[in-house]
């Protein structure tokens, strides 16, 4: 079998801020050979879908869970725990949208999934005119600014949706943006001296340059020796460009985490953007496994059902 597994994230505008991001796929076997099946859509848990569920905070979430974490989401939380947190950290005014597809190519056996992703985007944001701004319309909504914006894949059979990627961009304005050596101290501090550093002054956009770095963890939570045969294969799962959430994977490794700062164009100095990836490995290539074949009970248990409903509601005549 081949160990590794890649993924085109569905949510193709979800971008990714200060802390860590990710983005989930389809297996480089059955899956992205070329059978060409894709994850049907289903139903997401409208409490999900919306953000409607009541809100408290600190939300109540395992205290099993341990390692790196972004604005306090970590890999292994339920889809619930998961959303709870990033609505808390963002305000529960921030906008929530779900969706039932992550993995790019899955056979669903005709099962219908839970809640696959979702996202939480903060900001200034009106209600949209659609005669005149149809174009600009996100949702109803025309946004002016978005300061923060998460995203979180949550791959699993109905009942088993956990978060196992994670994407994170704050956009700072005019006036607020911090010191671009603070930021990389304070992840620094946060996540351990990186593996990879990459520096670039080279301007882009609105940009002076970027700050990249970036960390690799073996399955036990240690930091990867570059020295390690597994550092090549477990570096570059993910990528902290705004916008991108794609993602590949190998069984075999762990924590994999990408932040890079973009260095503001008026002053170097200062930072105006920030994003963050994190995605667990061989979790994400565990729960893929699992999914598949729980999907494969529940398709052929749906179907035998369905033969003897069929049988027990006539008689067949020829």
């Amino acid at each position: 079998m081949n160990h590794m597994q890649t993924h085109r994230c569905f949510f193709l505008a979800a971008a990714a801020a200060l802390a860590l991001a990710a983005c989930g796929g389809g297996q480089d076997g059955d899956a992205a050979s070329g059978d060409g099946s894709a994850a049907a859509v289903g139903a997401a848990d409208p409490a999900v879908a919306d953000g409607s569920a009541a809100l408290r905070c600190p939300p109540p979430v395992r205290k099993d869970l341990a390692g790196p974490d972004i604005i306090g989401i970590r890999t292994g939380m339920t889809a619930d725990e998961a959303l709870a947190t990033a609505r808390c950290a963002l305000g529960e005014d921030a906008e929530v949208k779900a969706g039932n597809r992550w993995l790019d190519r899955l056979e669903t056996y005709g099962v219908e999934l839970g809640t696959q992703t979702f996202t939480v985007r903060k900001g200034d944001h009106r209600p949209c005119d659609f005669q005149r701004e149809w174009q600009q319309c996100e949702g109803g909504l025309k946004w002016g600014h978005v300061d923060e914006i998460v995203t979180v894949a949550t791959p699993g059979a109905p009942g088993k949706e956990t978060a196992l990627g994670v994407w994170r961009t704050q956009t700072f304005r005019e006036g607020e943006m911090p010191p671009v050596q603070a930021l990389l101290d304070a992840l620094v501090s946060k996540y351990g001296p990186p593996q990879i550093t990459e520096n670039s002054d080279a301007p882009r956009g609105y940009s002076a340059g970027s700050r990249d770095m970036e960390w690799v963890f073996d399955r036990a939570g240690n930091p990867l020796a570059e020295a390690n045969p597994m550092f090549g294969q477990c570096r570059g799962a993910v990528h902290a460009h705004k916008g991108d959430t794609n993602a590949r994977w190998h069984d075999g490794c762990g924590l994999s985490i990408r932040t890079r700062v973009l260095l503001s164009g008026k002053n170097p100095g200062l930072a105006m953007e920030v994003s963050s990836a994190m995605l667990h490995q061989s979790e994400l290539f565990s729960q893929v496994e699992a999914m598949q074949a729980e999907l494969r009970q529940l398709g052929q248990a749906r179907r035998d059902a369905e033969v003897q409903q069929a049988g027990e509601a006539g008689d067949v005549r020829l």
